[in-house]
C-alpha cells in the first residue's frame, strides 16, 4: 500500500509542474487524496498524471513473486485538473479492488472500438480501399476496374459492412449476369474477393470470403449454358499462309502482327513496347510488371524471325515505340484488329488479333510435347505458385527459349497439302 502522501492544493501542484527534473528523465511527485496518484513531470515540461497501482503478483526469472506494479495514465497536467484526476484515480482504484487490471481493461476497449469500426467498414469505403492500395488509376483497364464493381457489385453490395456481408449477397449479384455475361460475371466475382480479401487484411477481420470460388457458391449459381466468347482463332496450319499475306502488305501494322504471332504477347503489350524493352544482344524482351495484365514482370525469347522483324524497323531512342505508326506514334490495337480480320477473311477465316494467342497456343499443345505449364507461362498466363516452385527460373526462360524457336520454325514451314474447311463453309 502506498504510504500516505500530503494533500497538495492546486496552487502547489503548479509549483510542482514548474520544477524541471536536473538528472532524471521525470520527476513523479505524490499530489495526495488518492493513494499513487503522481504528478509526472518531464525535461520538456510536459506533465503528465500517473496512478501507480499493484494489480497482483508475476514470477520473475528466478522464480521469486514479486508485486506486478502498474503505472496508469490519466491524462495530461494541466487539461486534466487536480479535481479531475483525483476523480479519476478513485475509479480506477476501484476497479483494481475488483480484480480488474485498469491497463488490460483499457486495451481491451480500444481492441473492441477498433473491431466495431471494421465491422462497420461498408463495400463501398473496401473499393475506395483497395483502389488504394493497388494503384488502380484512370487507364483503360483502371476504369474497366471501376466500371464492372460501380455497375454490378455497389448497386448492391454498397452499403453493406463488408465484416456482414454472406455468400447470399454475392449470389444476389452474379445470378442476373451469370448466364448471359458469363465472362463479365467471373470477373466481377473475383473483383469482390479481391477487395474483400484488401478489407479483411487491414481492418484484421476473421471470417471466411464469400466470394471466394468454392464448392457452396458454385452450387448456388447455374451451369453455364453456353461457352464464353472466345475470340475466334486462326487454324495454327494456316499460320505460314497468314505471314506471308502479311509480308506482302506496306501497312505499318503488318509488322506488328507479325510480331505478336512470333511472340505470343498480347498486342497491346506489343503496340506499347519501347525499346528500353528490348535486349537484341541476349534477344530477350522484357515487359514491365506495369504493363502487364496480371502485374507481373514477363521475359519473351526472341526467335529468329522476331529478330529480323526488330532488325528491319527504324529504331529510336529508349524510349520510343518499338513499332511506330507513320506519326512515330504507338500503334492502337483496333488498327491491328483491322489489318488481322482483313487477312483472315481473305483466306476464309473468322480472325481476331487476341485469337492469334489461341493458335499458339493449340499448336504447342497439339503439335508438342511442353508441358502445360510452360506453354501458359509464354501467354503471361497465372501460374499457381506450387508449379512455379518446380521450376527454376533459368529453366522456365530456357525452355520457353526452345518452345518459340521451334514455333517459328513450324511458322516458316509450308502450308499443309490437306484441305481445311473455313469456319463459313463448316456446317
Amino acid at each position: 500500500m502506498p504510504k500516505t502522501a500530503k494533500e497538495l492544493k492546486p496552487l502547489e501542484v503548479q509549483r510542482l509542474a514548474q520544477s524541471l527534473p536536473k538528472t532524471r528523465p521525470f520527476n513523479y511527485s505524490p499530489v495526495g487524496g488518492v493513494p499513487g496518484l503522481l504528478l509526472r513531470v518531464a525535461k520538456s515540461g510536459a506533465c503528465y498524471w500517473v496512478l501507480r497501482v499493484t494489480v497482483g503478483q508475476k514470477i520473475t526469472k528466478s522464480g521469486k513473486k514479486t508485486p506486478w506494479r502498474r503505472d496508469v495514465g490519466l491524462g495530461a497536467y494541466p487539461e486534466i485538473s487536480l479535481k479531475v484526476a483525483r476523480e479519476l484515480a478513485s475509479a480506477k482504484r476501484n476497479q483494481v479492488r475488483e480484480g480488474i487490471d485498469p491497463v488490460e481493461a483499457r486495451r481491451e476497449a480500444k481492441a473492441e472500438l477498433q473491431a466495431n469500426a471494421a465491422q462497420l467498414m461498408s463495400f463501398t469505403d473496401a473499393v475506395t480501399l483497395a483502389k488504394e492500395l493497388e494503384s488502380i488509376g484512370d487507364d483503360k483497364a483502371g476504369k474497366a476496374w471501376t466500371y464492372k464493381l460501380e455497375t454490378y457489385a455497389i448497386p448492391t453490395l454498397g452499403h453493406l459492412p463488408v465484416a456482414k456481408i454472406e455468400r447470399d449477397h454475392i449470389v444476389e449479384v452474379l445470378l442476373p449476369i451469370w448466364t448471359t455475361k458469363t465472362r463479365t460475371a467471373k470477373d466481377v466475382r473475383k473483383l469482390i474477393e479481391d477487395v474483400m480479401d484488401r478489407a479483411y487484411a487491414a481492418k484484421n477481420i476473421g471470417r471466411h470470403n464469400p466470394a471466394r470460388w468454392d464448392k457452396l457458391l458454385k452450387q448456388r449459381l447455374p451451369k453455364e449454358t453456353k461457352k464464353g466468347t472466345n475470340f475466334p482463332a486462326l487454324p495454327f496450319a494456316l499460320t505460314n499462309t497468314f505471314l506471308s499475306n502479311l509480308d506482302k502488305l506496306t501497312d505499318t501494322a503488318a509488322p506488328t502482327v507479325a510480331f505478336v504471332i512470333y511472340t505470343g504477347a498480347r498486342s497491346g503489350e506489343v503496340c506499347g513496347a519501347t525499346w528500353r524493352e528490348i535486349d537484341l544482344d541476349r534477344r530477350l524482351w522484357t515487359i514491365p510488371k506495369e504493363r502487364m495484365k496480371k502485374g507481373e514482370e514477363h521475359r519473351i525469347h526472341l526467335s529468329g524471325p522476331a529478330m529480323a522483324i526488330l532488325e528491319g524497323l527504324p529504331g529510336g531512342g529508349p524510349d520510343d515505340p518499338v513499332f511506330p505508326t507513320v506519326t512515330g506514334k504507338h500503334h492502337q490495337n483496333a488498327r491491328l484488329s483491322k489489318v488481322t480480320r482483313e487477312i483472315g477473311q481473305g483466306m476464309g477465316y473468322q480472325a481476331t488479333v487476341h485469337g492469334l494467342r489461341a493458335t499458339f497456343r493449340t499448336w504447342g499443345e497439339e503439335e508438342t510435347d511442353y508441358p502445360e505449364p510452360i506453354l501458359e507461362m509464354a501467354l503471361a498466363h497465372k501460374i499457381d505458385d506450387a508449379v512455379k516452385a518446380a521450376y527454376q527460373r533459368g529453366d522456365l526462360l530456357k525452355k520457353r527459349r526452345a518452345l518459340m524457336d521451334d514455333w517459328a520454325a513450324y511458322c516458316a514451314g509450308p502450308a499443309p497439302s490437306g484441305e481445311l474447311v473455313p469456319i463459313r463453309e463448316q456446317a
